[in-house]
C-alpha cells in the first residue's frame, strides 16, 4: 500500500470528523473512544501509514502494561494517573523512534501528537471497562476513516 500525503486542511477535517464522531459516541454511550482527539488522528495515521497505526496500537498495549505494572508499586489516580500513563506512552513512542530512527528514518517525521495518542488511549483503557474502550474506540475510528477515505477517493479532498 502506498501512503498517501494529506494536505494540512485535509488532516484537519480528518481531526474534526474525529471530534464529532467522538462528541456523539460520548453523548450516547457515556464511553470516551480513547480520548476525544485520538479517533480522528487514528483515522488519518490509517489513511497516511498503515504500519504506524499498527506501532502505535503496539504502544497503546505497552503503555496499557507499564500502567498496570506501575500501579501495583505506586497510587495513581486523578492527574497523577493521566501524567504518569501519559508519560510512559511518550517515553516508549520515542523508545521505539530510536530503535527504528536508522531502518526508517522517514517512519517519524512531523508526528508530535501521535507520540500522546497512546497515552489518551490507554488512560482511557485504564479508566473504562477495557472491551468497550476498544469497541468504542475502533468504532469512532472506522467511521472516520471511512469518512475520509470517501473524501479522497471522491475528489472532495486535497491530497499533498
Amino acid at each position: 500500500m502506498i501512503p498517501v500525503i494529506v494536505t494540512p486542511q485535509t488532516a484537519a477535517l480528518g481531526i474534526a470528523l474525529g471530534l464529532l464522531f467522538s462528541l456523539i459516541c460520548y453523548l450516547t454511550t457515556n464511553l470516551s473512544p480513547g480520548g476525544m482527539i485520538t479517533p480522528g488522528w487514528l483515522a488519518l495515521t490509517l489513511v497516511t501509514d498503515v504500519v504506524r497505526a499498527a506501532m502505535m496500537i503496539g504502544v497503546t498495549a505497552l503503555t496499557l502494561a507499564a500502567t498496570k505494572l506501575l500501579q501495583r508499586h505506586v497510587i495513581l489516580y486523578g492527574k497523577r494517573l493521566f501524567a504518569a500513563v501519559v508519560l510512559s506512552a511518550v517515553l516508549l513512542q520515542t523508545t521505539v523512534m530510536l530503535a527504528l530512527q536508522h531502518e526508517f528514518p522517514l517512519l517519524y517525521t512531523a508526528q508530535t501528537l501521535g507520540f500522546i495518542v497512546p497515552g489518551l488511549i490507554a488512560y482511557q483503557l485504564v479508566r473504562q471497562p477495557l472491551a468497550a474502550t476498544v469497541v468504542s474506540t475502533t468504532a469512532v475510528t472506522l467511521s472516520t476513516y471511512v469518512v475520509l477515505v470517501a473524501g479522497l477517493l471522491l475528489g472532495a479532498l486535497p491530497v499533498g
